[in-house]
């Protein structure tokens, strides 16, 4: 049988002091009913901390106010097993049913509230029908569950660092020793986090995205950012780059990588990073892209965007998938640039277009060997030949559809144009890597724009930690008393001296002269094994011009002298490398040398052009980029930004005396518009998250890359022969 509730009115507790054994009220209690509150806040946590001390939770209920005023006149607190909910009619396609946790206790404390806000007790039920938590479990009770402004910040800190809302709810507890002294549950640390992620986008996720673009272009004015949308006015596309991007694109922009293989958020919208390689060959991000749909209008839309962007520099290289409405998009907007397809989503598909491709490994070798292995078109089309005539493959469609692109994929057709010695978009795909740890299935697009700005600050980290080690550290020549390697070793960046020194120290070690001319200007180089077989390169060496030339072209591909090369010049005693050998792009300093007013190498149509900066630049994205720069290296140091300050109010009296300046509006038209409905989801081309491998991926074991790249570079040669020295410019 229930227990008859226990009422109590503040004339009760009159006898309560008289007679304190008549009623079962303890002394918390009685501090509650005799107290005065100046607030319904102070009101609450007091029977709060009451209830939570004997094992039951509150909830609000009722409350009244004041004729004609919005003030509170009453108010009830209750138990939260208070009343009943409304029976609703049972779905039996329902998987989970919600339980009942509603008994109808009669527990409860009404306070009367006067005009001028004092909180008194005006009526309360101290007795239960059901049965209350022991103490053990009482950090399960909801009104006692609240998460502290400390743990919210450190909650917050460690999401945002990329650490699961399990690991840090973890972290948290141990540090108080235990669950039940943190105050809250798991569950309210993700339903806080979520909520935090909310309150980004309440506005729509696409106007919180703008308002972000908005705020980025006030903290950066090199910030550019643009979106197309369709004819509902639904977002289709965006993109951005910040100034650092932007700059790096100067410095970096020679070859891109493009690939748009990852979609995981909520719109199925395709991640799109345009990738670059810096001087230290790290991947560097010089935009990043969403796309609603893969077509020739949505890759138009972001190359033209790109282009205009970027001062409409194109390019030399962009490399690819076999994406058909990609091709014809970058044939429209980058006429100017060559596109490369990746060799290895080619390489892959061949065991399953080619039957014998597998069976016969004289078929696979020489398949591989018209990928990377030809130094010439005639090698080319020799071992394409014989591969088709092997495996009897002349009218295998496949194999004649990609006859016809070969252009596009066999380094052979490509040995006049700056690559970088890439052969896929890999780096991209590492990328999208990366990506797969920032966004999820239900991620926003706004949640999606803050995780890649942190990827991309982790990665400028790791950059200017390179930087540092450059510039406070010397390289030490495996050959002290070679003056190549010394004049190298002052030059490159860390990670290019190392290629360097592998080429030389194969040169040296590795090769042998097989011929020379009588007049020294050719010499055909091969390996140092006796092989039969062994391929042999043509190396061209002319003193009066200071021009050495190979036929395997990885200068002109990568910007580094090759293995041959070497051989040569130790075979004429060379000392020294002209300067134009040693493209500055991979120098340890190239941004300042870019910013410095340096001459630099533009390598395009096989030919070096030294120009004078900024002869390839417009004068006004110049001086902006110049700018940005020492802005930001001064940065934090008050007498810096005073310098600068005061050298650009100087610089503007002058060139107002000489030119009226204009203002020039770049303000976004989209800027202004809070309309924009969110993006449509949407299932574009058949892929719906990221790219999953095939059997082949799955079954290949992995491999250490080997470093396969070229690149152009400036050289000043000046060669010695047994003690007497001689140069050539």
């Amino acid at each position: 049988m229930e227990d008859t509730p226990m009422v109590f009115s503040v004339e009760d507790l009159e006898d309560f002091e008289e007679s304190p054994g008549t009623y079962n009220v303890d002394e918390d209690f009685s501090d509650l009913l005799q107290g005065s509150y100046k607030s319904e806040k102070e009101a609450y946590e007091k029977y709060c901390h009451y209830a939570h001390t004997h094992g039951f939770s509150v909830r609000k209920e009722h409350h009244s106010y004041w004729p004609g005023t919005r003030k509170v006149k009453s108010k009830d607190f209750v138990c939260s097993k208070a009343g009943f909910k409304k029976a609703k009619e049972l779905n039996p396609n329902t998987k989970y049913r919600k339980s009942c946790t509603r008994t109808g206790c009669p527990a409860m404390v009404s306070f009367a509230v006067t005009q001028e806000g004092i909180w008194t007790v005006k009526r309360s039920i101290e007795s239960h029908n059901h049965e209350l938590a022991k103490p053990d479990d009482q950090h399960l009770l909801r009104s006692s569950r609240h998460i502290t402004d400390e743990s919210a910040s450190v909650l917050k800190s460690m999401s945002d660092a990329g650490i699961s809302t399990v690991n840090a709810f973890t972290y948290l507890s141990e540090e108080v020793g235990g669950v039940e002294n943190l105050g809250f549950t798991k569950r309210d640390a993700y339903n806080y986090l979520q909520k935090e992620r909310r309150a980004k986008i309440e506005n729509g996720d696409t106007y919180s995205l703008i308002q972000l673009f908005k705020e980025r272009v006030a903290a950066d004015n090199m910030f550019a950012w643009d979106v197309q949308l369709d004819e509902q006015e639904r977002l289709m596309n965006f993109f951005w780059a910040d100034g650092l991007a932007r700059i790096d694109y100067d410095c970096f922009g020679d070859v891109i990588i493009f690939d748009t293989s990852y979609r995981l958020n909520k719109y199925n919208l395709a991640c799109a990073p345009i990738v670059g390689v810096n001087n230290h060959w790290q991947n560097i991000i010089l935009g990043i892209a969403f796309l609603s749909d893969e077509t020739i209008e949505s890759f138009t839309w972001l190359f033209t965007t790109f282009l205009r962007i970027m001062d409409n520099k194109h390019p030399i290289t962009i490399f690819t998938d076999q994406d058909q409405a990609m091709a014809r998009a970058i044939e429209t907007t980058l006429p100017n640039t060559r596109h490369r397809l990746c060799q290895w989503h080619i390489y892959k598909k061949a065991p399953s277009k080619v039957w014998c491709f597998n069976s016969t490994n004289k078929v696979k070798n020489l398949f591989h060997t018209c990928f990377s292995k030809c130094d010439s078109e005639e090698e080319f089309e020799t071992a394409w030949n014989a591969m088709m005539k092997e495996g009897n493959l002349q009218n295998h469609q496949w194999l004649n559809d990609l006859y016809k692109i070969r252009s596009k994929w066999s380094t052979a057709f490509n040995k006049n144009c700056f690559n970088l010695g890439i052969l896929s978009t890999q780096r991209s795909e590492s990328t999208n890597h990366v990506c797969h740890g920032i966004s999820k299935p239900t991620s926003s697009i706004t949640e999606c724009f803050l995780g890649l700005e942190k990827m991309m600050k982790t990665w400028r980290r790791n950059e200017k930690d390179e930087d540092f080690k450059c510039s406070q550290s010397e390289i030490q020549p495996y050959i002290k008393s070679s003056s190549i390697l010394k004049q190298a070793a002052l030059f490159y960046s860390r990670k290019l001296y190392s290629f360097f020194e592998e080429e030389f120290l194969q040169g040296v070690g590795g090769l042998c002269i097989e011929y020379s001319s009588s007049d020294l200007t050719m010499f055909y180089v091969k390996s140092i094994d006796k092989c039969p077989d062994s391929k042999i390169w043509t190396v061209l060496f002319n003193s009066s011009q200071g021009k050495i030339q190979c036929s395997c072209a990885k200068f002109e591909m990568m910007g580094i002298l090759c293995s041959h090369c070497m051989r040569v010049l130790r075979q004429l005693d060379i000392v020294n490398i002209p300067e134009k050998y040693f493209l500055p792009r991979w120098s340890a300093r190239a941004r300042k040398d870019l910013y410095a007013g340096r001459k630099i190498t533009n390598l395009s149509n096989s030919s070096c052009l030294s120009v004078e900066v900024p002869g390839n630049l417009k004068i006004r994205n110049y001086v902006c980029r110049f700018a940005y720069k020492i802005s930001t290296e001064a940065q934090g140091n008050a007498e810096a930004e005073q310098c600068m300050l005061d050298g650009m109010t100087s610089m503007a009296r002058n060139v107002q005396l000489i030119l009226e300046g204009k203002k020039i509006n770049n303000t976004n038209p989209v800027c202004g518009r809070k309309n924009i409905k969110d993006p449509a989801k949407c299932r574009p081309k058949g892929i719906s998250n990221a790219r999953l491998k095939d059997h082949w991926e799955k079954k290949k074991k992995k491999k250490i890359k080997n470093t396969d790249f070229t690149a152009p570079t400036s050289i000043q040669f000046t060669p010695e022969s047994n003690g007497s020295q001689s140069s050539f410019m």
